[in-house]
């Protein structure tokens, strides 16, 4: 994803430091902000604009308009359900355990990995692809204070471990058998049903699916199960995931597995 990092208007010295760090680091031209507004630097430069806010986290304002930043978003709503009910699809499609070790190959805003975390007690690994997003979950981890109902949770945030890198590199890098669960979650298809959380995360994501490949690395490293969130239907479009089971659901999201 190509940017433009810019401040707040009046940034403190850290920010500077911090949007030139990031300039240097994602190889992206640094604006200073004095009197331009967002939709100046996006239109002269024709990219996404990463902007450094005074507590040092980020935002990223879209082409589309849209603003991308760390949030619990819809964590909250399914940790409040599965702490009344019990269950929760995802939990349940890996038959997660307190002290299993999950590796998500598809971080995104890591609510999935929060999620994780929150029923395993154990530190779960997230991989990301994209250096942007990388960046801001990476510092929204670190940064974000729960609240509320959501306190409950808070040590979930300390425990996932965020990695920049393709996913099938990062598989092939890692021992036979070194996590109970591998798991993914591709931006596939274009979803069936439209979420405000959801949006701007969806205009910057990667798009590509999991390569057969990918899936053979990641059936080596699960001691356990392989889990795949996906839209139904999109199981039958690829052969090399017959061997999958799916979860019964009665949304437009399935969950298939593989024990291994």
């Amino acid at each position: 994803m190509e940017v433009a990092i810019t401040t707040d208007r009046k940034p403190s010295k850290e920010m500077i430091e911090e949007a030139t760090k990031l300039s240097e680091k994602l190889e992206a031209p640094l604006v200073k902000r004095r009197h331009l507004t967002i939709n100046a630097i996006r239109k002269a430069f024709n990219r996404n604009v990463l902007v450094v806010n005074r507590d040092l986290t980020l935002t990223l304002h879209t082409l589309r308009g849209q603003k991308l930043f760390f949030h619990p978003g819809l964590f909250k709503i399914r940790l409040l359900n599965y702490l009344q009910t019990g269950k929760e699809a995802m939990v349940e499609a890996m038959d997660l355990k307190e002290g299993e070790t999950v590796l998500d190959c598809n971080l995104g805003l890591a609510q999935d990995a929060l999620m994780a975390a929150f029923v395993s007690k154990r530190k779960v690994v997230g991989v990301e692809k994209d250096p942007v997003i990388y960046e801001i979950v990476k510092r929204g981890l670190r940064k974000y204070m729960p609240s509320g109902k959501l306190k409950v949770a808070d040590f979930a945030f300390k425990l996932v471990e965020s990695h920049l890198s393709d996913n099938y590199l990062f598989l092939r890098g890692l021992p036979d058998r070194s996590f109970d669960i591998v798991y993914f979650s591709p931006m596939f298809v274009k979803p069936k049903w439209h979420c405000d959380v959801m949006s701007p995360f969806r205009e910057v994501a990667p798009k590509d699916f999991i390569s057969p490949e990918t899936l053979k690395e990641a059936e080596r490293v699960a001691r356990k199960r392989v889990v795949i969130k996906i839209n139904k239907g999109v199981k039958e479009q690829f052969s090399f995931l017959s061997d999958y089971k799916k979860m019964e659901s009665s949304t437009n999201v399935e969950y298939i597995f593989k024990e291994v």
